[in-house]
């Protein structure tokens, strides 16, 4: 799933913008950067890409604190907020979304054709949906964009497998503090690196957004023998996106303290140290890979806030080019206000939103 072009109309502060994702073949770009000043719209950007082709998902497609309310999206003036996309499927998420509809007993049209085109509208010009309302073209567009939640549903009934998410995709947003992260962690796991007992149920239940928590869960598992067929060593996979952008740095592995408490060890070439001893960016780089991990991303549209933030400039150099092939086939729309990443990037995955260091003009977008 990528979107190939999208115009937004009246949403928040933007009047009217064009935007083209598709290099000089008319091919979807894997990475395209949006660069300006601050208040110069690149969050709103993202926000209205978001909320246009993640509703379908029927997943969390949004950044925390995005709240769609009229009077937080439709610009001053106008009756409704409009974003109208492009959106184009490969043949084979075609055919296994086709494939997964029929494992789920649903008999829905899926079109053959994988170019679609989504308007939504906000708010519902029909007052039925306080979520807006979209129209497909063609109309039964819209179950292209139920496979992933399909194969969600039927993971526990064995239809299906973990492999099945790098066949399908969603909208995936990663804000500013990288938050929205989350995982439940497996009793006895969870027991493991808590020093609880067997039968003792954690207070608060286990689901959790820490990531030192969830690192240490995923190196228990790493050492069990898996049931079924997963996505592939999930820990093993991080260490090594981890040592690729931040090297010398790397993740060494779990351990134990010296009061029997295990944590996640850490080396920079010379120095070992622990998940305390972090920088904010190493902090801020884990979330990232974290989510990118536990949430089999693939073939979706990836939106990243600020894609420099709290990172060295070699780090960000590398990531903005690691950023598009850290799952298969996705689309990584990324915002920066830096000069520096700005220069970096590929000339051909920059769509400029203003000039950075000076103030977008009355009426530009915001």
């Amino acid at each position: 799933m990528k979107i190939a072009k999208a115009v937004i109309e009246d949403f928040r502060h933007i009047e009217r913008l064009e935007l083209d994702f598709t290099d000089s073949l008319g091919r979807v770009r894997d990475l395209s950067l949006l660069v300006g000043p601050n208040t110069s719209g690149k969050t709103t950007v993202l926000d209205a890409l978001a909320v246009a082709g993640g509703l379908s998902t029927e997943l969390p497609y949004a950044r925390p604190g995005f709240e769609l309310t009229p009077r937080g999206i439709v610009r001053k003036g106008a009756l409704h907020a409009k974003v109208t996309c492009e959106v184009r499927f490969t043949e084979d998420e075609v055919a296994a979304t086709r494939e997964v509809l029929a494992r789920a007993d649903k008999n829905w049209d899926v079109p053959s054709s994988p170019d679609v085109q989504i308007e939504w509208q906000y708010p519902d010009p029909r007052n039925k949906s306080v979520y807006g309302h979209t129209c497909y073209h063609p109309k039964s567009a819209w179950t292209l964009f139920k496979g992933r939640v399909s194969v969600a549903r039927l993971l526990s009934t064995g239809r299906v497998d973990w492999s099945w998410f790098k066949r399908v995709g969603a909208v995936f947003t990663f804000d500013q503090q990288r938050t929205g992260m989350g995982k439940t962690i497996p009793r006895d796991i969870w027991n493991i690196i808590h020093g609880l007992g067997a039968d003792e149920e954690p207070d608060g239940g286990r689901r959790t957004s820490d990531p030192r928590t969830i690192l240490l869960a995923m190196a228990v598992q790493a050492h069990l023998p898996p049931v079924g067929k997963r996505d592939g060593d999930e820990f093993r996979a991080i260490q090594d996106k981890y040592a690729e952008i931040c090297a010398p740095h790397r993740i060494q592995g779990a351990i134990r303290d010296e009061l029997g408490a295990p944590d996640i060890l850490f080396s920079d070439g010379s120095y070992e140290y622990r998940y305390d001893g972090l920088s904010s960016g190493e902090q801020m780089l884990l979330l990232f890979l974290i989510r990118m991990v536990t949430e089999h991303i693939h073939q979706s549209i990836v939106l990243v806030d600020e894609v420099e933030l709290h990172q060295h400039p070699v780090w960000q150099r590398k990531l903005l080019h690691l950023l598009p092939i850290f799952g298969d086939g996705n689309q990584v729309i990324a915002t920066t206000h830096s000069p520096y990443v700005r220069d970096a990037a590929p000339r051909g995955a920059l769509m400029e939103l203003g000039e950075l260091g000076e103030t977008p003009a009355k009426g530009d977008a915001k």
